[in-house]
């Protein structure tokens, strides 16, 4: 039975990867909420199935309420014209992150499994990076002359991805267990989820800077819009890395506050980079970029708990 409803979920997420390419207002755009929609009611047929189980049985109540009331208004919204369409999507959204999101107690008294969450955000995580690296060949197809300075530009993208990577996985352990004790536990839990928003983003950005950068012509600038978007993205994965690092068991939240200090001074330092768009060519800040992870990681490897 499990695996007959994992099955009709993927071919649902087939559907809405076949309606995500027109715009909003589109018949594409109803269909993909619509397959969001029968996910989000095959999940409360699997909630569905633990309802015996007297430990999570209000809890899970809830949640299928929840997620089948949400599922109509995401189906329900496909048969509305576009501009009506769009609070039905955003009624759905607030009902889907308020059943997302439990009292602490529940938490507390269901908690999650300890590598739940991580397997899951680090999966997509590691999915953000593959497209970082896919966006970084993309760049290297556009590039029709293949100087020095282009070869390195297209070196130190890849080198800037797996040096985000080592980042969360090595130095902030954004992969670690998560063991839910008490409600300090569960403020922790719900931090951790939301940084991995922000850093989803920045890692997007960032990938679609390195992109440019390799497709310049050789020795050339970022604007001065495309400068300050790059180096505000890398500032914000790092604030983001120093969020999970604190959410971790592992590192010294107290002792170490001299790292803590160097973290936030890599970040001013590569904010400071924003503004110099035309004193730095766009391979040479790859490299500054790619120096800071490198330093982040190292901070952060040595803040851990042995």
């Amino acid at each position: 039975m499990e695996r007959a409803l994992i099955v009709a979920q993927v071919f649902l997420v087939a559907v809405m990867a076949a309606n995500a390419a027109e715009m909003l207002g589109s018949r594409d755009a109803a269909g993909f909420g619509a397959a969001y929609g029968g996910v989000r009611a095959i999940l409360a047929l699997q909630y569905a199935r633990v309802m015996p189980c007297p430990e999570a049985g209000r809890f899970v109540r809830q949640r299928i309420v929840g997620l089948f009331v949400a599922a109509l208004f995401w189906a329900g919204s496909a048969l509305l014209p576009a501009p009506q369409r769009y609070a039905g999507w955003g009624v759905a959204l607030l009902i889907d992150f308020g059943n997302s999101w439990p009292a602490s107690r529940s938490t507390s008294a269901s908690p999650p499994g300890a590598t739940h969450f991580p397997e899951r955000f680090g999966l997509l995580t590691i999915i953000l990076l593959g497209e970082f690296v896919v966006s970084v060949m993309r760049g290297i197809e556009s590039q029709m002359d293949w100087s020095f300075l282009a070869a390195s530009a297209a070196v130190l993208s890849l080198a800037l991805g797996f040096a985000i990577w080592s980042c969360y996985s090595d130095g902030a352990i954004g992969w670690g267990k998560r063991h839910i004790r008490s409600h300090k536990d569960v403020v922790r839990l719900r931090i951790w989820i939301a940084l991995h928003f922000a850093l989803f983003l920045g890692i997007s950005i960032l990938g679609v800077g390195a992109r440019r950068a390799i497709a310049l012509p050789s020795g050339g600038h970022f604007g001065p819009e495309d400068q300050w978007l790059i180096c505000s993205a890398t500032v914000g994965i790092i604030l983001v890395m120093m969020g999970i690092a604190a959410t971790s068991e592992r590192h010294d939240h107290w002792k170490g506050r001299w790292m803590w200090l160097s973290q936030g001074s890599i970040a001013l330092f590569a904010l400071a980079l924003a503004p110099l768009s035309s004193q730095i060519i766009a391979t040479a800040l790859l490299l500054l970029l790619f120096l800071c992870f490198i330093a982040q990681s190292a901070v952060l490897l040595a803040n851990q708990r042995q």
